[in-house]
């Protein structure tokens, strides 16, 4: 590793002599521990090669089974891996159930195989290099397409998942292989570790090896180690470890074990590290926290310096300067075949960079820029059908036509992310990813705006970090990790107390996990949460969880506390989206609850119990009470009283229009769950047809005014189930009767009494109760004119709700029959159905007086409306013997307009980022960058102090590789800035900034003084790299804050910002990354660093430096470090 480290910090660190962005953006610690393993991977190949050479010249040990075992064997290859070619590695299954590898070579006998007996060290050398033998892959498999998603080409593997103790002997061998007799760890602050002599331990499932070091206190320490590991059923999101040691150990040791006493998500090879790293006095490092808490960690909790998305803390080694050809690296190498994966899937990844301030002193160290990871796919590619979007939303089907894409937006500080620490936002947007604006106010919540169905989308995502690690942890299927991962509880037990789970359901096998790609973190959680949009009824609005009896539109499950947060709380589906889009549906409902409630007890009536709802005393009671407390006639008392308390639809939607809340209005906050609960309870489709649509000539017919006003609803009640069965029943009536080819069902009229449409809307049209009596048999009864069903069955109401913006009176459905009349219960003079398969609803006609005054314009736009609509006419069976009739005339119905899945062809190009992302432009070619240090006589007019006199082991040893790093791609001409190489102190960098950008002021101001760099001066402390160096201006001199100047330079001359303090100083920086920081914050700051135009040739003095940078960090509030006075 340590050549690695090496290599990275050799290579240049600059490519463009202009440095407009001298500090570009470094790798994360993530990436760089990528491309180790990559190198891990090559050293293990050539391991392999030189191994097998050897095997293959050692006749001694090729030996040739007994028929029968060969012919086990052979059975045993066959099943496993039948498209494998010879002399590769082949997983097979062990008699204790889990993997085992074995090597074979091809059969030259009859039947036979020729077996490869290998000894220890090959063997262990096969083993480790496992997964990488999986490049020979079987030939890619074409899926086949399954409803849900688009299909995927199925990709070859490309890590095998590794879990359980199986997985932990493949990641025993792979150390062993690297480490099995001497490796090197780059450690702590830049320190170095030694492992020799890696074997197995005495005792099962443990290892034993030699372990020298250097720790923080300069101490040089060897000893021997055991670990035994245990609990590796779940390995490796969990397990517990033993270590100890035949040697006297110091106390800090003693410490560090005990902090790996549990271990969370850490392979053995990070493990070691972690634990090297522990031993040299790195305080944070341990064994990791449980899944379920780390979800709950904060940002506060953290602390600006530590990065929690590292599982390996690799180093300063590490810390590669900004702008350096190693910077970027393999974390966008990453991306860009993540990029590629994601557009096999059909969907469009994009990047953006986005920052909630100028120029931040952790960006380029931590990543804190925040990089959005977009992926949209347009909405007429996803497998579902439009118009059952159009049953869940009107904004849905709207967005569909306008070809808008459903799109997810990933907010993260490194790549690749770590799923704990992501943010998420959904939306629907015409472009394949949103501006870098519209991106910048999504996340401060003013963006795109939310969708039917985004917030329950939103809220199961911050489950989504469980549900993945136990997916790929422990090789569930989604369906078992969902149900685990939804609930806290239960993953907790599973985490925890390592209870393997038992795997519900099939298997998965076109997801992105299932192809290999768990690393495509994006991808997975994309892919994730499309598939509960698409199913979106099977799943829980609240819980997550799937339903026992999915229904038309997405519900909450039967829960009483999903029931009650999304009746009493709002969550789910917000009913303030359903008064703005829909406010005749709501009012409609408010009045068929409040007939119902007036009804008496004898009318069928759910009440909306357990969800908190208060009565005041303003009902006639003597104190507030719930209404579950209330006697069964004073709750529908009560349930009607709160309905009536309520402002009028079209005022609570005028409220909400205008910004307010809806928990704001004029109404006993009772009434306001009232509400809540009679939206949220109606499972029903119920939707205000469009101009044109469903019974025609209303107005012409109701020449006198006998039906009153008369408004018509969509109307669908019941489940998916119901809607199938529906179909079934008409194909299967279409096999026994040519007619029904031509004419596949018939309209007739039902009318209930106004009380009982409350309960008909829940539950749907069925005979559980006799009200009108059964002359002509047992089942549901239908006309086929209006006058019957509307003039007499249809019952009106003396009830009306004084608060309605439309008074209903009577309420008569419109529906459609399977046209086999023949099999009904009679049809004469009435269709009595008593197949409720045969009855599907289809419109709601409903009689009151409309309270709101239409304006002229809007009823010209209805015309227009009307005259453009795009449905079919229904067309009636000639052959009825019974003609369906409205009025006095013929039933005329256009249907709702039936939209049909198009295929959509995406033209939107790439922007630039993503361009260069899935196409990177050549690399440029590397000017170096020449620069003539300043003549000693400029020199002779700055005060200087002699360096630091106080030193350590440890800061001689970081600045001595610092310093190094830093001359040498000084030598190759790759820095912005100069360093004198001739120091007498490693404590004391003297350094000229000559390389600024040309558009910038302080360059300009600069040329027009004729000065070629800016002197500045670097101390650093004892505790180095524990606290940060102190650095200062030296000449010129710099125009104050309070004058105009800015970029982070004091009046003194001094740099302070938090980088450069206690609070926000990270013992992993680099040095050469620390200055080039500074010298981008003197030019992209707001205000940026500026020359003193009067005294700019005037240096500071030590003493004014000291002093401003005091001054300053108190005033922000920073910590200065304790031993910074030592330094002056």
């Amino acid at each position: 590793m340590s050549s690695l480290i090496k290599k990275k910090r050799d290579e240049p660190s600059s490519t463009s002599s202009s440095s407009s962005q001298p500090c570009s953006k470094r790798p994360t610690r993530s990436s760089a521990r990528i491309a180790i393993k990559q190198q891990q991977k090559e050293e293990e190949e050539q391991i392999l090669n030189q191994l097998e050479e050897k095997a293959s010249s050692s006749s001694s040990v090729i030996k040739t089974e007994s028929k029968s075992s060969s012919s086990s064997r052979s059975k045993t290859r066959d099943r496993n891996s039948s498209t494998m070619s010879a002399q590769h590695p082949i997983v097979i299954d062990g008699s204790d159930g889990e993997e085992e590898v074995e090597f074979f070579f091809a059969s030259d006998g009859e039947g036979e195989n020729d077996f490869l007996e290998v000894d220890d060290d090959i063997q262990a050398a096969i083993t480790a290099s496992l997964q990488d033998q999986i490049k020979v892959k079987p030939k890619p498999k074409i899926p086949t397409p399954i409803s849900h998603f688009p299909s995927l080409p199925s990709p070859a593997l490309t890590e095998e998942i590794s879990f359980g103790r199986a997985g932990w002997k493949r990641d025993f061998n792979i150390v062993k292989g690297k480490w099995g007799k001497e490796g090197t760890i780059e450690g702590y602050a830049g320190m170095l570790g030694t492992i020799r002599n890696m074997k197995s331990g005495d005792t099962d499932d443990s290892i034993n090896f030699k372990l020298e070091y250097d720790d923080i206190d300069g101490r040089e320490l060897k000893f021997e180690l055991d670990m035994v590991f245990q609990d590796l059923k779940t390995y490796p999101a969990s397990y517990k470890l033993v270590i100890f040691s035949p040697n006297n150990l110091p106390k800090r040791a003693e410490t560090s074990f005990s902090r790996f006493h549990e271990v969370y998500d850490l392979e053995i090879s990070s493990l070691l590290i972690k634990l090297v790293y522990s031993l040299q006095g790195d305080d944070e490092a341990t064994g990791g926290i449980p899944p379920d808490v780390d979800d709950e960690v904060t940002d506060e909790d953290m602390g600006d310096d530590i990065d929690p998305w590292v599982d390996d803390n690799l180093g300063r080694g590490f810390e590669m300067a900004k702008g350096s050809q190693a910077d970027l690296g393999a974390g966008w190498i990453q991306l860009k075949d993540h990029f590629e994966q994601a557009k096999k899937w059909g969907y469009r990844p994009g990047l953006t960079k986005v920052s909630d301030f100028w120029v931040s002193p952790y960006r380029m160290f931590t990543g804190a820029d925040n990089q959005v990871i977009s992926y949209s796919v347009p909405l007429k590619n996803l497998p579902i059908d439009p118009n059952v979007l159009g049953m869940w939303d009107d904004g849905l089907v709207d967005a569909w036509k306008q070809n808008q894409r459903f799109t997810l937006l990933m907010k993260t500080e490194t790549y690749p992310p770590h799923m704990d620490k992501m943010d998420f936002w959904l939306g629907l947007h015409p472009k394949y990813k949103p501006s870098n604006d519209l991106t910048v106010a999504t996340t401060r919540g003013h963006g795109i705006p939310g969708f039917y169905l985004s917030a329950p989308l939103l809220n199961y995502l911050k489950s989504f970090g469980r549900c993945y690690k136990l997916r790929t942890a422990f090789g569930l299927n989604w369906t078992t990790a969902d149900k685990i991962g939804m609930d806290e509880e239960k993953s907790r037990q599973v985490f925890m107390n390592n209870e393997i789970p038992k795997i519900i359901g099939e298997e998965d096998k076109n997801d992105p996990v299932a192809k290999g790609l768990e690393s495509n973190i994006p991808l997975v959680a994309f892919h994730w949460v499309l598939r509960r949009f698409l199913e979106a009824p099977k799943y829980c609005l609240n819980c997550g969880l799937e339903v026992h009896l999915p229904s038309l539109r997405p519900y909450v499950c039967d829960k009483p506390l999903c029931l009650y947060g999304f009746m009493s709380l709002g969550l789910g589906p917000s009913v303030e989206h359903t008064i703005l889009t829909h406010p005749a549906v709501v009012d409609v409902l408010l009045s068929f609850a409040h007939c119902a409630a007036s009804g008496g007890s004898s009318t069928r009536m759910e009440l909306p119990l357990h969800l908190h709802i208060e009565v005041p005393p303003e009902f006639g009671i003597p104190q507030s009470k719930l209404i579950d407390d209330l006697t069964d006639a004073d709750q529908r008392r009560a349930l009607a009283w709160l309905i009536e308390k309520l402002p009028r639809v079209s005022e609570i939607k005028a409220h909400l229009e205008s910004g307010g809340k809806l928990k704001a209005i004029d109404a006993p906050i009772g009434s306001i769950g009232v509400l809540r609960w009679v939206v949220g309870s109606c499972r029903a489709y119920l939707k205000e047809t469009k101009p044109g649509e469903g019974v025609q000539d209303i107005k012409s017919q109701n020449g006198h005014g006998s039906l009153g006003d008369l408004k018509q609803f969509t109307f669908v009640v019941g489940s998916p189930e119901q809607e199938n069965n529906f179909k079934k029943e008409v194909e299967l009536a279409k096999q026994g009767n040519k007619n029904c080819i031509t004419y596949p069902s018939l309209l007739a009229f039902h009318g209930s009494a106004a009380e009982r449409w409350h309960n008909i809307l829940r539950t749907g049209l069925d005979f559980s109760e006799t009200i009108n009596g059964r002359a002509y048999g047992n089942g549901v009864y239908f006309a086929s004119d209006s006058a019957t069903s509307m003039g007499t069955y249809a019952r009106g109401t003396s009830c009306m709700r004084d608060n309605a913006d439309f008074k209903m009176s009577k309420a008569t459905a419109l529906v459609e029959l399977v046209n086999v009349p023949s099999t009904f219960v009679s049809c004469n003079p009435f269709y009595v159905v008593n197949n409720v398969k045969q009855i599907k609803p289809f419109l709601l006609l409903v009689q009151g007086t409309d309270m709101m005054e239409v304006s002229e314009d809007a009823e010209e736009e209805r015309a227009r409306q009307a005259k453009a609509a795009k449905g079919e006419m229904f067309v009636h069976d000639p052959h009825l013997a019974r003609k369906p009739m409205f009025v006095n005339s013929s039933l005329a119905v256009r249907m709702p307009e039936k939209l049909k899945r198009v295929a959509f062809t995406d033209k939107d190009p790439d922007d630039e980022t993503d361009h260069d992302i899935l196409y990177p432009p050549p690399p440029l070619s590397k000017t170096k960058i020449y620069f003539k240090p300043s003549p000693q006589s400029r020199y002779d007019k700055l005060e200087r102090l002699p360096p630091p006199t106080e030193t350590s082991v440890v800061a001689s040893k970081a600045l001595g590789k610092e310093f190094k790093a830093v001359v040498k791609a000084q030598d190759n001409g790759e820095l912005p800035f100069w360093v004198n190489p001739d120091t007498d102190s490693l404590y004391c960098w003297t350094l000229e900034l000559h390389t600024f950008p040309n558009d910038s002021q302080l360059y300009k101001e600069m040329k027009k003084h004729n000065i070629s760099s800016i002197i500045a001066e670097l101390r650093f402390p004892a505790s180095f790299p524990h606290s940060p160096p102190f650095m200062r201006i030296l000449h010129p001199r710099m125009l104050p804050f309070i004058s105009g100047g800015g970029g982070n330079i004091t009046a003194g001359g001094s740099v302070c910002n938090e980088l450069m303090t206690s609070t926000g100083w990270n013992p992993a920086f680099c040095t050469e990354a620390v200055v080039r920081e500074v010298m981008t914050n003197m030019t992209e700051a707001t205000p940026p660093a500026r020359l003193d135009s009067r005294n700019w040739n005037t240096p500071y003095t030590m003493r004014e430096a000291v002093e401003a940078y005091k001054r300053v960090a108190l005033a922000h509030g920073w910590q200065v470090p304790k031993d910074f006075d030592r330094l002056t």
